[in-house]
């Protein structure tokens, strides 16, 4: 795992972590999901470089290295759309080292597949494929929930903690172990999230950071008919951030009335992180079935 920033075009310093492979058969790029970071897709990416694939994974605005050691995850200058404009500056960065007519797929998790979402909408042009793991939203309800969000959008709300919204996610398993038993099965995984002072409560969401995302995610769900590559969907079905796979279904349903060509896997007993759940290793190799199939 090889660590790379680069400064973007607000200032920003915006970090990546990079698993090279020789002569690679494609690219992914992974965009993590809300108070976490790239580098927790090390064992992920690994197991796509034995199937061919480089990799690289962006710490979005506000998160990992990139968060520049706030202790919550702030949007800063740009907006929402900036975070989509720093994924699309790494995939251009990457093409040119691993080749420009190398397939590149996004694979998005939770807060990152609405990222990744925005992003197929935008730059579907330049993706062979999206993955979509653990939609955190119904794409249905989005532009309600943005105008809800926008009821906190004054100076005092913007940098406020958000972290009583993911909190939530953990009442289908009270009494619970932890804070965070919505996430997996795995008391190791769990543990290792609680435990990483760019994880969960370390460094929460604001409610500035949701405001600005939505405010792209919003009128990309009204372009939805304009990705033009497949898209794989995938969640767990006791996964309350995903309402219990629900969100999936109702993304994976739009994207097929837009004519997208879309697949969608639940996987009935997993919760929120399929990559850290106790059926990683099938959930991982069907991810790579459907990228080598393409």
């Amino acid at each position: 795992m090889e660590q790379r920033s680069a400064v973007d075009g607000f200032g920003v310093e915006v970090f990546s972590h990079w698993w090279p492979v020789a002569a690679p058969e494609r690219l992914v790029v992974i965009a993590h999901g809300a108070s976490e970071h790239s580098a927790r897709y090390d064992r992920f990416a690994r197991a796509l470089n034995a199937a061919g694939s480089a990799v690289v994974a962006i710490d979005h605005r506000g998160h990992g290295l990139t968060a520049a050691g706030a202790d919550r995850a702030i949007m800063g200058p740009g907006g929402g759309q900036a975070v989509i404009d720093d994924l699309d500056a790494l995939i251009a960065e990457a093409r040119s080292e691993f080749g420009q007519q190398l397939p590149v797929h996004l694979f998005g998790h939770s807060l990152g597949s609405l990222i990744a979402f925005a992003y197929l909408v935008q730059h579907s042009d330049q993706l062979a494929g999206g993955i979509l793991c653990g939609v955190a939203a119904d794409l249905d309800g989005v532009a309600d929930l943005g105008a809800l969000l926008a009821g906190f959008d004054t100076p005092e709300l913007r940098d406020e903690s958000a972290a009583a919204l993911l909190a939530a996610n953990n009442a289908p398993f009270e009494p619970a172990r932890t804070p965070y038993d919505w996430l997996s099965r795995d008391e190791v995984e769990v543990d290792r999230y609680a435990a990483d002072p760019f994880c969960g409560d370390n460094h929460p969401l604001t409610f500035g950071y949701l405001i600005d995302l939505f405010g792209v995610l919003a009128p990309a769900v009204d372009r939805i008919g304009d990705i033009r590559c497949p898209v794989l969907v995938i969640a767990g079905g006791q996964d309350p951030a995903a309402g219990m796979g629900e969100f999936a279904r109702v993304a994976a349903s739009a994207l097929g009335r837009a004519g997208v060509r879309v697949d969608l896997t639940i996987y009935e007993e997993s919760r929120h992180e399929l990559l850290n759940e106790q059926n990683r290793e099938t959930v991982t190799a069907d991810i790579i079935g459907w990228l080598t199939s393409r």
